[in-house]
């Protein structure tokens, strides 16, 4: 009789075939791990980032899309929007990646290891990015922008005890509208077929509204961070094994 070999350690992490304990303590271990690295490829001269802020600002006029003062003045002058986006940032950006990762873990089980995998090989290419391209975010330019995400951080302590691990220059790609691509593309790919599931992709859109309207990117990190998905998604396309289902795959039937 022949006995089949256990998956040894590495391939149970890479297939996430272990309790849920397991994949919660690697899912904090990661998050330590890209915070660390974000901090670690942060520049300290202000110069750069700067004037890469210069030459997108440069590079959305040529395109005539240089539209972050007029988003970001509307929403300031309206009250509730301006409240509404600045909680928006502050919030949903965590809360969503729970979100999806509990929802994938207990309702499409089966799909988790891909979806995992593509979203840290996302961040991965993030922080190349964020090491490539230091730039600055519209609310640290000297171009009239405010920073209302700030009073809200700081409620408990939340800024002041992160503030020495935050990269300032971090604004390319965009994560916060990234991580929304890749979970309504994910949405897209596992809920039921319905003409509704598209409505997923209003999620990117509207972060990208209030990353804009906050002053903490320009509209082109956005595109940044889609590309960083798209091309995470390619990769671990080819690096899973076959049998891993990816998100736009559903079970055999019995």
């Amino acid at each position: 009789m022949t006995v089949a070999a256990s998956p040894s350690p590495l391939a149970r992490v890479w297939t996430a075939r272990w309790p849920f304990a397991a994949e919660l303590a690697l899912f904090l271990v990661l998050n330590v791990a890209y915070e660390w690295l974000r901090d670690l490829v942060a520049v300290e001269d202000a110069a750069r980032p700067l004037r890469h802020a210069g030459d997108i600002v440069a590079a959305e006029k040529a395109l005539g899309l240089y539209v972050e003062p007029a988003i970001h003045d509307w929403v300031e002058s309206i009250g509730a929007i301006d409240f509404a986006s600045t909680w928006t940032y502050t919030l949903a950006h965590t809360t969503g990646f729970v979100a999806m990762f509990l929802f994938v873990w207990f309702f499409r089980r089966e799909n988790y290891a891909v979806f995992r995998n593509w979203f840290w090989l996302t961040n991965g290419l993030a922080v190349i990015g964020y090491w490539l391209y230091p730039l600055a975010p519209p609310r640290l330019t000297d171009l009239g922008f405010s920073d209302p995400t700030k009073e809200s951080l700081e409620l408990g302590g939340a800024l002041s005890w992160f503030q020495p691990f935050r990269n300032e220059f971090a604004a390319m790609p965009s994560m916060h509208v990234g991580y929304t691509v890749l979970f309504s593309l994910t949405l897209v790919f596992l809920l039921a077929p319905s003409r509704w599931r598209w409505l997923a992709l209003l999620w990117p859109a509207g972060m990208l509204f209030v990353v804009m309207a906050t002053s903490n990117h320009w509209w082109l990190d956005g595109v940044g961070g889609a590309a960083c998905v798209l091309l995470a998604l390619f990769l671990v396309d080819r690096i899973c094994a076959p049998d891993m289902l990816r998100p736009w795959q559903r079970p055999a039937p019995p």
